[in-house]
């Protein structure tokens, strides 16, 4: 497997495949972004990403996204993510090798925090960001209303360096 941050024209169509095979409304309250391929595919372009792929056949198996949760300065040291791995790829590796390069590249870029969100309803992706050291730095209760009933979301960091 390699990790590169070069995308290409090809990997579009397999990361929305992948995307729409992972993303529900048990995981994410923005289904609607996976509703139009050509605006997907153009945001992507804009986007920092890293993806997993095999080396051989250049197929994605997943990948993470990430930025500063604002242009403000104060947000310089700190990166919000996202990340998906291909159903098949899953309990692989490729989550963890993905996540151990972010933090690597954020070590290197004077990082000192990364963060995401995880709905309450997703606990094995939690269970994976504990084992690879996030801890939770609150619960948002009742943040989404998805399917006639109310999700909370846990609000999850990892602290690089100081």
């Amino acid at each position: 497997m390699i990790i590169t941050d070069q995308l290409q024209p090809d990997d579009i169509p397999q990361l929305w495949a992948i995307d729409k095979a992972v993303w529900t409304p048990e995981n994410t309250p923005a289904l609607q972004q996976y509703e139009d391929y050509d605006a997907y595919a153009a945001s992507l372009w804009h986007q920092s990403l890293l993806l997993a792929k095999e080396e051989a056949s250049g197929k994605v198996l997943g990948c993470v996204s990430y930025h500063h949760p604002s242009p403000l300065p104060a947000h310089r040291r700190h990166w919000v993510l996202g990340i998906a791995i291909a159903p098949e790829a899953q309990g692989q590796q490729v989550g963890r090798q993905l996540m151990a390069e972010l933090i690597r590249r954020g070590t290197e870029a004077g990082i000192g925090k990364l963060s995401l969100e995880v709905f309450a309803t997703n606990p094995g992706a939690r269970k994976f960001y504990q084992k690879i050291g996030f801890v939770d730095e609150g619960l948002a209760k009742r943040e989404f209303w998805i399917n006639e009933t109310w999700v909370d979301e846990y609000r999850m960091a990892y602290y690089i360096g100081d």
